[in-house]
């Protein structure tokens, strides 16, 4: 049985502006100690998703579907059900430490605050587990560290930091939305290497992001996401080296290389589409350059795309209604890595 298990989910949003379906139909799951990447563009859904697994959507959100952790329902679990799994079995990175920080109270209150409501420890106790915690994440002088307030830590501390909070309830799961957002690309690399260290058999991660680049360094699997829906599902090596849906593609030809000869970065036509109103069909279909009739009308499922049973998209070539190949897949990436032999991650 998988740790996380999200059934049809469908999340709305209900605005002045009509009934906006920012998560329409998603599935996955995620193993014990495996590592998820949920990517695309902003607007497609990655981080409401997140937050309806949390169970932390605004009073206008509506959630249908399943999500399940370690069998228990938690669209079926009550407030003071969700407030003790959250935050105690299911840890969470937001992207902005400023946001997430309360400023009138010290990083080691707050920290130690998190240890009271989802463990056994009070007191000293508490406070000895927060300084342990600065200490694991990496905090030089954590006792002296715990004392300071949020304003006194650098960006990258303080995301470390909220990685300590996160840890407090000794979790299962860990969701991180843009840990690595705003910070320069030293930072990233050791918020990565930390994530990498803590992300042990037991511990699985469910990484949110837009950086293509972090998540090829980081995850197992990829899980892409445009409009709503999930597009394309695989293991991380052959999304990157030989993805499946045009959207995907585009995605990675976007990503700028050292050395890769080109004068203009490559841009993907048109927008993304308004999910009060999207399109019939495939939503891809207006942007995407193998869409035939048959794309405005039918909605593609996620299909296999080879006997192995990994790798899915969704589109319709895999379920035999496109009249044409797909192609694109051999100028993404060569078989070297990358134009001039570089490894695109």
């Amino acid at each position: 049985m998988a740790l996380l298990e999200v059934e049809d989910l469908v999340v709305r949003f209900y605005t002045e502006g009509g009934v906006v379906r920012a998560v329409d139909g998603l599935s996955y799951t995620l193993d014990r100690g495996e590592r998820l990447g949920v990517v695309g563009e902003s607007g497609a859904g990655k981080t409401a998703a997140a937050l309806a697994v949390l169970g932390l959507l605004d009073e206008s959100g509506r959630i249908e579907g399943e999500i399940r952790f370690d069998g228990e329902s938690l669209t079926a679990a009550d407030d003071d059900r969700l407030r003790a799994i959250r935050g105690g079995r299911i840890g969470t990175v937001f992207q902005d430490p400023e946001a997430a920080l309360n400023p009138v109270y010290t990083v080691g209150e707050q920290i130690a605050e998190a240890v009271r409501a989802h463990t056994d420890r009070d007191g000293a106790a508490a406070r000895d587990r927060a300084v342990a915690l600065l200490d694991r994440v990496g905090i030089p002088d954590p006792a002296t560290r715990a004392d300071q307030y949020p304003h006194e830590f650098s960006g990258g501390m303080a995301q470390r930091a909220l990685v300590a909070m996160a840890l407090a309830g000794d979790p299962d799961l860990l969701i991180a939305d843009e840990p690595t957002t705003g910070l320069d690309v030293t930072v990233q690399a050791q918020l990565l290497e930390l994530l990498d260290d803590l992300a042990t058999d037991d511990l699985a991660v469910q990484l949110v992001s837009h950086d293509l680049g972090v998540v090829a360094e980081f995850c197992d699997r990829v899980l892409v996401l445009y409009a709503g829906q999930a597009v394309e599902r695989a293991p991380v090596d052959a999304l990157f080296y030989e993805p499946k849906h045009p959207y995907t593609a585009g995605l990675l030809r976007s990503v700028p290389r050292i050395g890769d000869g080109r004068d203009r970065l490559s841009a993907l036509s048109g927008t993304t589409p308004d999910l009060s109103a999207p399109p019939p069909g495939c939503r891809f279909h207006p942007r995407c350059p193998y869409a035939e009739d048959a794309c405005t009308k039918h909605d593609p499922p996620l299909a296999a795309t080879d006997d192995s049973g990994v790798h899915h998209a969704a589109c319709l070539a895999y379920t035999g209604d496109l009249s044409g190949e797909l192609t694109f897949s051999v100028d993404v990436i060569d078989d070297d890595g990358g134009p001039d032999g570089g490894d695109p991650r």
